[in-house]
């Protein structure tokens, strides 16, 4: 299964039907029937999947700011998402040798784990802190489910002792979003210009500014 071609997110549209689709169908029926929001089961699969949008749109589409501009007011069609994603499929095939978010090196691989571990929240195995979420509550996921199990998890990066460890951000980061009237406005209201992309926000002459600003203030 490819994450770049599957229809496997979840979304809600502007007359309430809700659908899976493609990334790649983001604008789709953008001026008629806009897809509002990612409505999947858990709402830490919410906020990863917005940011595996946002994420995709980044990273395939950086724009100057003329054409950040331009396509806040005029989305590009799915063609030209489709198009720009592509380029980065092969990155996203959930099974085989390179597969997402997924490492097959370890040593511990001959240890089998339950499947409610890759949810947060889900307290270990043999553990007697179970009180509210017990165990193997879930003990099964579809591929979709799982996808998206794997990509919070790795995003999000909660401590979770041995078995996984946290990410750059630390464990359990707090992730801040710009959110706009339909989904395809939260994902490009959230993607940096090139130049901020490449050379990082504090290189801006305005950052360090605003930095010295804030230094010397005092309350």
């Amino acid at each position: 299964m490819n994450l770049i071609s599957e229809c496997w997110i979840p979304v809600r549209r502007a007359d309430g039907s809700r659908q899976r689709i493609a990334p790649w169908q983001l604008t789709e029926a953008i001026d008629e029937n806009p897809i509002l929001a990612v409505t999947s089961p858990r709402p830490d699969f919410d906020g990863a999947l917005t940011q595996f949008l946002i994420g995709l749109l980044q990273t395939t589409c950086t724009p100057d700011l003329f054409t950040w501009r331009t396509w806040r007011k005029t989305p590009p069609t799915p063609a030209e998402l489709k198009t720009r994603f592509e380029t980065v499929a092969h990155a996203f095939e959930l099974e085989g040798e390179k597969a997402f978010m997924q490492d097959f090196t370890p040593a511990e691989l001959d240890k089998q784990f339950a499947i409610s571990a890759l949810l947060i929240g889900s307290p270990p195995e043999d553990s007697e802190t179970d009180l509210f979420i017990k165990q193997e509550t879930v003990k099964q996921l579809c591929p979709h489910c799982a996808a998206t199990a794997l990509f919070s998890l790795q995003t999000d990066s909660p401590e979770g002792g041995r078995g996984y460890r946290t990410g750059l951000r630390g464990g359990g980061p707090l992730t801040t979003l710009v959110l706009g009237k339909h989904l395809w406005e939260t994902g490009w209201l959230n993607v940096l210009e090139k130049s901020r992309y490449i050379f990082g926000v504090s290189a801006l002459p305005e950052f360090r500014e605003s930095a010295k600003i804030f230094k010397n203030m005092t309350l």
